[in-house]
């Protein structure tokens, strides 16, 4: 089985965007990285084999021409009921698929190989995947700043009913100007 990765901005109350949908800044470390930020940037383009988001975020970043210049030049799968009409021919292949996460996992884990079959947005598929126990590692970025309000990453339900404590491992800290990236080893 693939292993599977997290990777998140979030704000200091844990949103992934402030209430209006705009991401208040969260990713301006990603795009212009410190010293200190820049071997996780290259670290996560080396290591993704395959990502998964689902079509909010692929329209955030169509919108934005945000897939002309991604570091990314994998197959990138996108979780959603409505697939847009043909896309004009691109540097990265998207996927539109349907499906349970697991199925997810599989057409993704088939692409990255030995690499990481990286989540990247956005809340609901993240959590879709958490409940779903397929994810290895969660890397946040956290960025010190409070929104107050919008989508949080994490929400009381995100297991059900009888939500349980998920015990997770300190891997790394990294403290960088603007953001603190933590990544977190899940204990099986």
């Amino acid at each position: 089985m693939p292993k599977v990765l997290l990777d998140m901005a979030i704000s200091l109350d844990g949103f992934i965007c402030r209430p209006d949908g705009s991401d208040g800044g969260l990713y301006d470390w990603y795009f212009a990285p410190s010293a200190a930020s820049a071997p996780v940037v290259a670290e996560l383009a080396e290591t993704t084999g395959a990502i998964v988001v689902g079509r909010g975020a692929f329209g955030t970043g169509e919108d934005a021409s945000g897939w002309d210049d991604t570091p990314y030049q994998v197959k990138q799968f996108v979780i959603t009921h409505r697939p847009p009409a043909p896309l004009p021919e691109r540097r990265v292949e998207f996927v539109f698929v349907e499906g349970d996460p697991q199925h997810v996992v599989d057409l993704a884990g088939a692409a990255a190989g030995d690499r990481y079959v990286t989540i990247g947005g956005g809340a609901d598929i993240a959590r879709q995947f958490l409940a779903a126990d397929l994810v290895d590692e969660l890397q946040l970025h956290v960025v010190p700043v409070i929104f107050g309000g919008g989508l949080p990453l994490f929400n009381s339900g995100l297991f059900g009913s009888n939500d349980e404590t998920r015990r997770w491992s300190k891997v790394r800290v990294v403290d960088a100007p603007n953001v603190t990236h933590l990544r977190y080893r899940f204990e099986r």
